[in-house]
């Protein structure tokens, strides 16, 4: 729907069905094929849930390949990143299933690059007008058989070639396994937790869109006080998120010194916060520093090596003036800090910030997903100032305790 919101009116007609409730998928597919060629389409392009597309030329390739080629079938290669698995079937087995050719591996890792004829193709498809006209119930054709594998079925039995197209890199294929699993369990945001099975996608997600830059020769890493280091690090849809999945557990502790989430009972700082365990997050989150915090840690703080990282103290805290608006000063139990900003000052909250004790620095830490990463022990003494109308919150992890 948020797709439909943003870009629905470069379309000439939308049509949405509940797959689940309303139509079952040979069905969906036939009304798609029956719905492209009422409309005298010359092109229809079929992808599906598990296809992520990245090159915004896709379709204008398949196009102009199925234009001057003549060529009917056509799909863009994608595969699972760093997998073997793909959309396409390089060869038949004697029962009519997945046989490995000789050139699969080569034709996938783009060591051989071309228009290849191919025995199946699914999962993004591009079909032109004259096979359209040709179609009449390809994906009932044999419903022993899976949808995609009837519709390759029929194309073969009827003398119907297929292709795929390596020429370009169009995409990638998700994972998606366990994710019914997780959506079950009853997460608001199913994809957060998608950083073990399709890290390319949640990096794209996720990911601050300047955070590699970062990471180049020579590029500097701001500092906001000494040693305290403000950098772009996740994205606004993971602040916001991260947030409305805090929120949706709902457990905020209270605020006081006794603490039976932590080893021996009492918190010396407290802050209402939710830990990252609470949610099921924290072998994501350690992971993520691990790929992300670590690399630009060892950048700025030159000759500290410390991997994997290790945390205990991952929460998310909420500073509202009628709970809890600011935090005294203190040191963090840790090697290393990053305090995270998930919304923005001004439009959500007033107030807020971070001082130094030992500096007398401020930091308005509020630009959103942005990491302020800072020593722990003995020399950044700090405090959390008023937030003195709405709600902040902060994602802090203590690193290397």
């Amino acid at each position: 729907m948020d797709f439909l919101s943003d870009h629905g009116t470069l379309y000439y007609s939308k049509k949405i069905i509940n797959g689940v409730l309303e139509i079952d998928e040979r069905e969906a597919r036939q009304e798609a094929l029956t719905f492209a060629s009422r409309f005298d389409a010359e092109f229809l392009f079929s992808v599906d849930g598990d296809a992520v597309i990245t090159n915004e030329k896709t379709l204008q390739h398949l196009i102009e390949y199925s234009v001057n080629y003549e060529i009917g079938i056509v799909a863009p290669m994608i595969a699972q990143p760093k997998k073997m698995f793909t959309n396409f079937w390089g060869a038949l087995s004697s029962s009519g299933y997945y046989a490995r050719s000789e050139d699969y591996v080569a034709i996938v890792q783009r060591k051989r690059v071309g228009v290849w004829n191919v025995p199946f193709v699914t999962s993004a498809v591009l079909i032109n007008k004259e096979k359209m006209k040709e179609m009449k119930t390809p994906y009932f054709y044999d419903k022993s058989l899976d949808v995609d594998m009837s519709f390759c079925k029929w194309a073969r039995d009827k003398g119907h070639f297929m292709y795929v197209d390596n020429e370009h890199y169009f995409g990638f294929l998700i994972v998606s396994d366990d994710y019914a699993d997780i959506v079950h369990s009853g997460k608001l945001h199913p994809e957060l937790w998608e950083i073990f099975e399709n890290r390319e996608l949640w990096e794209l997600r996720y990911v601050h869109p300047d955070y590699h830059k970062l990471l180049k020769e020579g590029v500097e890493v701001k500092q906001a006080c000494p040693d305290v280091y403000d950098y772009p690090l996740v994205s606004e849809r993971f602040c916001k998120e991260i947030i409305e999945e805090m929120e949706h557990f709902g457990k905020w502790s209270d605020g006081t010194n006794k603490d039976e989430r932590i080893a021996g009972g009492y918190e010396n700082v407290p802050t209402r916060d939710i830990h990252m365990n609470q949610i099921g997050f924290e072998r994501h989150w350690l992971f993520f520093m691990d790929e992300y915090v670590r690399p630009i840690q060892e950048k700025v703080f030159i000759g500290y090596y410390h991997r994997p990282v290790e945390s205990s103290m991952m929460f998310v805290v909420r500073y509202r003036p009628d709970e809890q608006s600011f935090l005294r000063p203190h040191h963090d139990a840790s090697t290393f800090s990053i305090d995270i900003a998930l919304n923005k000052r001004g439009v959500d909250y007033e107030g807020g910030g971070v001082r130094y004790t030992r500096y007398n620095c401020t930091v308005a830490a509020d630009q959103i997903g942005y990491a302020m990463m800072f020593p722990g022990r003995l020399t950044h003494q700090h405090e959390g100032l008023p937030t003195t109308k709405g709600t902040r919150y902060i994602l802090v992890s203590f690193v290397n305790p």
